[in-house]
C-alpha cells in the first residue's frame, strides 16, 4: 500500500528583537533592524514559516508602512550583501547605502500599512519565505524590518511588545 508525503512542522522559535524595541523611523526604507541569521543547511527545511506583532510608539505617529523581509545569503559560507553600517545576520541595527540597494537585497513578506494612532498593535500571519526565492528555501537567511510610521527618526516602534518568530516545516512520508 503506497504512503503519504505529509508536511512536518517543527517547533515554533522566537527571534531575539532587543534592538527591534524603538525602532527608529526611515522615511527611505533603508535603515532598520536585522535579525540573526537562520542556518537551513544541516536541517534543510523546505520552507520557514515567519510571523510576528508590532507596536508601535506612543507619540510622533504618522500613517505609513512597516516592511518586513527576508535577507538570503548569496552563497553557503554564508556572503551576506554589503551594507552601509550592521552586520546582515547579526541581530541589530543595519542601514543600506540606498533605497535601490535594499530593493535588491530584501525579499518583502510583508507590508503592513499602519495609522497614526499611539499605541497600536498590529499583526502578521505566519508566512513562508521558500516563495521568495523561487520555492527554494536558502541556506542561511535573516529577517530586516523597516518603517515610517514616526513622524522623524524618532523611535516607531515602542520600547516593548514587538515580536517575530518562524516555525520550520519539511515533509515526511508515512
Amino acid at each position: 500500500m503506497a504512503g503519504a508525503i505529509l508536511l512536518d512542522y517543527a517547533a515554533a522559535a522566537d527571534f531575539t528583537v532587543t534592538n527591534l524595541h524603538s525602532l527608529a523611523s526611515s522615511q527611505s526604507f533603508i535603515a532598520g533592524w536585522n535579525s540573526a541569521s537562520v542556518d537551513n543547511s544541516t536541517n534543510e527545511y523546505e520552507d520557514y514559516l515567519i510571523g510576528g506583532t508590532f507596536t508601535t510608539h506612543a507619540s510622533n505617529r504618522q500613517a505609513g508602512t512597516i516592511i518586513v523581509g527576508v535577507i538570503g545569503a548569496l552563497k553557503d559560507t554564508p556572503v551576506w550583501p554589503t551594507v552601509a553600517s550592521g552586520t546582515v545576520g547579526t541581530e541589530g541595527a543595519l542601514a543600506f547605502t540606498a533605497v535601490e540597494q535594499m530593493q535588491a537585497a530584501v525579499r518583502a513578506v510583508a507590508r503592513i500599512p499602519v495609522n497614526n494612532t499611539a499605541s497600536q498593535v498590529y499583526a502578521f500571519p505566519m508566512t513562508g519565505i521558500a516563495q521568495l526565492f523561487g520555492g527554494i528555501c536558502p541556506s542561511h537567511w535573516a529577517l530586516f524590518v523597516t518603517g515610517n510610521a514616526s513622524t522623524t527618526t524618532a523611535a516607531q516602534l515602542a520600547s516593548s511588545g514587538s515580536a517575530l518568530y518562524y516555525k520550520p516545516v519539511a515533509r515526511r512520508y508515512t
